[in-house]
């Protein structure tokens, strides 16, 4: 019993120093938290895409990349700056690259007015002469671009097939998916761009 009465004047002495320290801590931690989303790029408006380097992760500026399309034209990401963009990376020989097309396409013309589309053929994995006539199989309108020395998708780090990259009407990547996608998931999607 006296162990006991001893031990207890210990821990009320002991009690208002961990209560002082318990709420210095998180009075300080609130301070932190506030004072560091005041630094964060993001913090002013428009200020995020410039401060973070073009990378293929969520937040930071998509790289652009010009290639060149089925008909011999070119094409830039750049070019639909203010769209959200959906670019897929693909193969002929891929069969999961096959299965979504069509629902590339009908996320093309059910979105048309607000979502692009465009297909990057991993041509040196591929047989380019076999790309024009897979795109006429699946019946495919949205644009189809030509990844002929492969670079673009060193940039994406594309590290398998089919490879799916979101990009916000800021230019800003929102999300890298590997495998593939259906409809569903497109315009569930849309609503974050």
């Amino acid at each position: 019993m006296t162990g006991k009465t001893m031990t207890e004047p210990a821990q009320l002495r002991s009690r208002p120093f961990w209560m002082v320290l318990i709420g210095t801590v998180i009075v300080l931690g609130g301070a932190w938290i506030i004072i560091s989303r005041g630094l964060r790029p993001d913090a002013v408006p428009g200020s995020q895409s410039a401060a973070l380097d073009a990378a293929p992760v969520a937040g930071h500026p998509a790289p652009d990349f010009t290639l060149p399309t089925l008909s011999g034209e070119t094409l830039s990401l750049s070019d639909f700056k203010g769209r959200p963009v959906l670019i897929n990376f693909w193969a002929t020989w891929c069969p999961p690259c096959r299965a979504e097309f069509p629902d590339f396409q009908r996320a093309h013309i059910d979105n048309a007015d607000e979502l692009v589309i465009i297909g990057i053929n991993n041509t040196p994995t591929d047989q380019p002469d076999r790309v024009a006539d897979f795109v006429a199989d699946m019946g495919v309108t949205f644009p189809i671009v030509l990844d002929e020395s492969g670079e673009v998708g060193k940039t994406y780090n594309v590290l398998g097939l089919p490879t799916t990259v979101f990009i916000d009407r800021d230019g800003l990547v929102n999300e890298v998916f590997t495998g593939p996608i259906n409809q569903a998931y497109i315009e569930a999607k849309l609503s974050e761009l």
